[in-house]
């Protein structure tokens, strides 16, 4: 599912979140530990100086540490931490914790591993240490998150049902709290999916349903969503957030009449103006702007949603092209210091459709952190590689890497596609794979791996590499939809393509990436009237070239040319850079009369 962000690119929380989380937290250790990490404190300079100065001389590396001797591991482990070397530390500072009854050293261990990614890592070091501690809640987080990176769903949700008894003053609070926490780890459909598997303990549990409700719908599987939505205000028919939570549940599943009663009803029981700003917000989704817009003006002067109101708006200004008014509010949230990386990558965005490259670069240059940041950053990329050339654009994102390391994965990411896009897809390849060897969990990695193996032809290789990201990954629909859509779209195995997306779609039934995939592996095996329903459904969730092509194809098979030759026109108008939607007209365009 598309961040907020992408798609425009395209057109209680837990306080240790991996973006957030120094390398050391200063806990206090046992003497052993202390005197491991007073040695890495006086050497660790030495052996560096002496890596510059005696080239002849190597300094220790974990894999040289003799075998079980924790506080030379952990010396390893320090070095290779000043060398950047993060697999390897991380390995090191697990075999240490694994050498020592040491629970602090589990801890650095986790923590470290957590850092840098190493998900395998954090699964090891967080058992070992709730070996040595099984009451500890936070050890039993991380050993959760890295289940849910993992995607290993079952032994996730035991360790969630563990802190929903433990953790927490009660399970309802503990549903409330996890929520987020879950949303800021791991891919939605995964949260739905540990969701499914707690709420079979807590069937009359109103956040439980909540919890669940919530994270269906942003998997994209509405029903789902609306199901438990209903169910949680059954249970809790006086609590507000049930209410606004069916009401948009409703909406998202076209029953738009009843999602403004239901959302009425909540006001009746309680009109805070939180709440009447969801139903302004949905008065304009259900396309009465008038209304909407009139309770916004009116929210506008409380002091408790001015800023949220203001930020409604200019989304809205942004969405509907106003970019004149779009950028005044924008500039407005980010003097009150509200919202400021959203509104700074919007006011990039204005200032790049406008023309006025260099206010767009030093606005993207200041999203450094948020949903925002990876695209903002990309995009300034971009725009140095078009000024200064393609070094200049790499440079950028390795030297915001370096000062921003929590976003070094999706650093990597954007260079290999920026070297792709500049005509260099060897090259993005090489850098992907050498990236792998560093983080070889980074799923994010491996599926920029397979776009970049499928740009060159290399389609064995690809379909290769999902098989194998299928099989560690079993039950997640994108590894399925893109395992599917590869052999469907790029081999002759359409019949086992179509049987991986039918899977994909179980569970994430309104995705409008897996609709497309239905659609055209539907097309690939003849049943067109039935691709082009999928196809049509694909188009109203989400705005993308590839889904208008497929479209067009599916209506020239059916012999509909000229609705087909409208669909290719306005998609090339939508999408004017997109250079596939092109040729695939001018190859076709005899056969369209």
């Amino acid at each position: 599912m598309l961040t907020r962000a992408e798609r425009i690119v395209r057109e209680g929380q837990w306080d240790d979140k991996r973006k957030d989380v120094p390398c050391y937290s200063g806990f206090t250790m046992n003497p052993a530990t202390l005197v491991a990490r007073g040695v890495c404190a006086a050497l660790i300079g030495l052996l560096l100086c002496s890596c510059v100065s005696s080239p002849q001389t190597p300094s220790p590396s974990p894999s040289s540490a003799p075998v079980g001797d924790p506080n030379a591991l952990v010396l390893g482990a320090e070095v290779a931490l000043q060398r950047g070397e993060y697999l390897e530390a991380s390995k090191a500072y697990l075999k240490a914790a694994q050498n020592a009854q040491d629970e602090a050293l589990a801890e650095q261990a986790t923590r470290v591993a957590y850092e840098h990614q190493q998900w395998s890592v954090v699964e090891q070091a967080a058992e070992r240490w709730l070996s040595l501690n099984h009451t500890n809640e936070e050890a039993r987080r991380y050993a959760a998150f890295a289940a849910l990176h993992l995607y290993r769903l079952d032994q996730a949700a035991e360790h969630l049902s563990t802190l929903l008894e433990t953790a927490y003053i009660n399970p309802q609070a503990g549903f409330l709290a996890m929520l987020p926490q879950l949303a800021e780890e791991a891919p939605e459909a995964a949260v739905t999916s540990v969701l499914q598997k707690l709420i079979i303990k807590y069937p009359d549990l109103t956040e439980a349903h909540y919890a669940l409700a919530q994270a269906a719908l942003q998997s994209d599987n509405l029903a789902l969503g609306l199901e438990h939505a209903r169910k949680a205000r059954e249970l809790g028919s006086y609590w507000a957030p049930a209410g606004l939570l069916l009401a948009r549940a409703e909406m998202l599943n076209g029953q738009t009449d009843q999602a403004l009663e239901t959302a009425k009803a909540v006001l009746e029981q309680d009109n805070q103006d939180s709440h009447r700003l969801e139903y302004a917000l949905m008065l304009m989704q259900a396309g009465k702007e008038e209304e909407g817009r009139k309770e916004l003006t009116a929210l506008a002067t409380s002091e408790n949603t001015a800023l949220v109101v203001e930020r409604a708006l200019a989304d809205i200004d942004f969405q509907m092209g106003n970019r004149d008014s779009a950028a005044k509010r924008f500039s407005n949230l980010v003097a009150n210091g509200r919202f400021v990386y959203e509104s700074l990558f919007y006011l990039g965005a204005i200032a790049e459709s406008r023309g006025s490259i260099e206010d767009a670069l030093q606005l993207y240059g200041r999203v450094t952190s948020g949903e925002f940041v990876i695209a903002a950053q990309s995009r300034a990329a971009r725009i140095k590689t078009d000024q200064q050339g393609l070094e200049e654009g790499l440079k950028h994102l390795e030297e915001f890497a370096a000062t921003r390391p929590q976003y070094r994965i999706e650093a990597i990411a954007a260079r290999a596609s920026l070297l792709a896009n500049s005509g260099d897809r060897k090259g993005a390849l090489a850098l992907l794979d050498s990236a792998l060897e560093k983080y070889p969990d980074a799923v994010q990695l491996r599926f920029a791996r397979v776009f970049q193996l499928e740009s060159t032809d290399k389609v064995d290789d690809a379909v290769e590499e999902l098989r194998s990201l299928a099989e560690d990954r079993p039950s997640d629909p994108v590894a399925l939809n893109a395992l599917g859509y590869t052999l469907v779209d790029r081999t002759r195995q359409h019949r086992e393509g179509l049987e991986l997306i039918e899977q994909a779609l179980q569970q994430t039934p309104d995705s409008g990436a897996v609709l497309d995939s239905m659609g055209w592996a539907l097309h690939r095996t003849g049943r067109d009237e039935e691709a082009l329903d999928y196809l049509e459904r694909a188009r109203r969730r989400i705005h993308d070239p590839e889904v208008e092509l497929h479209v067009a194809e599916v209506l020239l098979a059916l012999d509909r040319k000229q609705e087909a030759r409208d669909t290719f026109m306005k998609a090339i108008e939508r999408y004017p850079e997109n250079d596939k939607l092109k040729k695939r007209f001018e190859s076709l365009e005899s056969k369209l009369d």
